[in-house]
């Protein structure tokens, strides 16, 4: 039975950004952090990913304009932080219609393989990086338009489908 994404959506409605962000933060502790600064879980075909509490910047803000300052990351992402609770069963395969797909990287000294999760049916991607020890490390994860998620699969090896 696969799991209703749209029942995990954090209600946002009548919270200020900064509210919202503490209520983000403190989901993303729960749900993945673990309280901590970091915690685990084990995707779908067993590999281990690390959750860092430091992700949550990186992973739930975006830029005010991206035309100019493209890589700030000054805005909370209401939209993103109102999915947090998606990301966990998606990794686990617990969602439909759900794929992962292993990329080599566009850029860095590390030439391990990124990972992209995408459940289709809602057009969400979840990215991942390699850590050394061999788990994965979450970077972030949005929802897409339907041409950039098959932009974002071309060149893939698909790694598992659910």
């Amino acid at each position: 039975m696969s799991i209703d994404l749209n029942a995990l959506m954090l209600d946002l409605t009548g919270l200020t950004d900064p509210e919202a962000e503490e209520l983000g933060r403190a989901e993303y502790r729960r749900l993945y952090a673990g309280g901590n600064m970091r915690c685990s879980l084990t995707a779908y075909d067993g590999v281990e990913v690390m959750f860092f509490e430091d992700r949550f910047d990186h992973a739930f803000f975006t830029t005010s304009d991206r035309y100019r300052r493209a890589e700030a990351k000054d805005t909370l992402a209401r939209d993103r932080v109102a999915r947090i609770a998606w990301i966990g069963p998606i990794l686990r395969g617990e969602v439909a219609n759900t794929q992962c797909w292993e990329s080599a990287p566009t850029y860095g000294r590390d030439p391990r393989r990124n990972r992209l999760c995408i459940a289709s049916s809602e057009l969400y991607t979840i990215w991942l990086e390699p850590l050394k020890s061999g788990a994965w490390k979450f970077s972030t994860a949005y929802v897409v338009l339907g041409y950039q998620a098959t932009e974002y699969k071309g060149g893939r090896r698909c790694v598992w489908k659910v």
